[in-house]
């Protein structure tokens, strides 16, 4: 049996954020048109990391937020309006600064990315991975409505199940320095790393940097995951030369060190889809070539590469850093 698997390359921008319903219409049409080609096979659709961030300011009910030129001028025009609610949420959580700001909104927030990605998944019949977000611990419990179970925020992804359920949360481990350390997020905990069972195999999240970790794949790969995911937003050129070792670009690095070179002789993992996010949204202008990527090492019949013969196991990768697309590639299934 063959499966499905696609990457969407999402070009994000102010007006993708105009509403929920915006958001949602879009989120759907993109899944929809990921599987156009899937057949009855499974299928698996993964979304970029931070697409659901930009809800917060959605969320806060201020038309303008999203189109400031920076975070920092977006949130100083929140703050106008919205300080006294920042500061009954601190006194609340007993938390200042960034858990302030996101608790202030996370509810509506979550529920907007939570909805919009639930219906992708029933609409496009596929596991769907959300992308990810900056969200405190959001649950939901009949008495209670939906809630901030804990404050703490993380740059999280959602799974769902083909049925719109959700089937795992999963906290990115590894933050970038500067821009993530400083915007109070809290590291997820390797412990923490799931691995849920589907229609097209065992499937475990790595978000952006812990694709590049060992102790992330080696972790993965010990629990029996078969497909890692791995939801990017490189926010740099991808033409530029790459800061550890200029001698080749960022894009290069990627697919030398990357999930492609990271996956091959491992024991369980056998493809790895990930999705990278473009477009100018808050003066963050993210890059990069979103591809699907396979195990070499025992793989059997595989699709043939179509990139650089530099990369092998590369099974299809967007045409270019700067536009939308969607990636796909028909494999075995990985397997029991």
């Amino acid at each position: 049996m063959d499966v499905h698997l696609a990457a969407v390359q999402v070009e994000w921008s102010p007006a993708l954020y105009a509403s929920a319903g915006v958001f949602r219409e879009r989120m759907v049409a993109l899944a929809r048109a990921a599987v156009a080609e899937a057949g009855e096979r499974p299928r698996l659709v993964v979304f970029p990391e931070l697409i659901g961030l930009p809800l917060l300011l959605t969320a806060a009910g201020d038309d303008e937020a999203v189109r400031a030129p920076d975070v920092v001028s977006a949130l100083s025009r929140l703050a106008r309006r919205d300080a006294g609610r920042w500061l009954l949420t601190a006194w609340r959580t007993r938390r200042l600064g960034a858990s302030a700001l996101y608790g202030t909104y996370a509810v509506a927030a979550f529920r907007m990315w939570h909805d919009a990605f639930a219906a992708a998944a029933r609409a496009s019949g596929a596991v769907v991975v959300a992308g990810s977000a900056f969200v405190p611990d959001v649950d939901e419990e009949p008495s209670r409505g939906w809630f901030v179970r804990d404050p703490s925020v993380n740059n999280a992804t959602l799974t769902f199940a083909p049925s719109g359920r959700l089937l795992a949360r999963t906290a990115k481990i590894h933050l970038m320095p500067g821009a993530e350390q400083r915007a109070g997020l809290r590291c997820g905990r390797l412990d923490d790393l799931q691995v849920v069972a589907t229609a097209v195999g065992r499937v475990g999240v790595a978000v952006c940097l812990d694709g590049f970790h060992e102790r992330v794949l080696s972790t993965l790969d010990g629990r029996g995951a078969q497909v890692v995911v791995q939801p990017s937003a490189n926010d740099a050129d991808w033409e530029r030369p790459w800061p550890p070792g200029p001698d080749r670009s960022e894009g290069e690095a990627w697919f030398d060190d990357g999930l492609r070179a990271r996956i091959q002789a491992r024991a369980s993992l056998r493809y790895g889809v990930n999705a990278m996010l473009v477009g100018d949204v808050l003066g963050l202008r993210p890059r990069g070539r979103s591809s699907i990527v396979a195990n070499l090492v025992g793989a059997g019949a595989l699709p043939p590469c179509v990139d650089d013969p530099r990369w092998p196991g590369v099974l299809a990768s967007a045409p270019d850093a700067h536009s939308e697309a969607i990636v796909t590639a028909r494999v075995p299934h990985p397997g029991p």
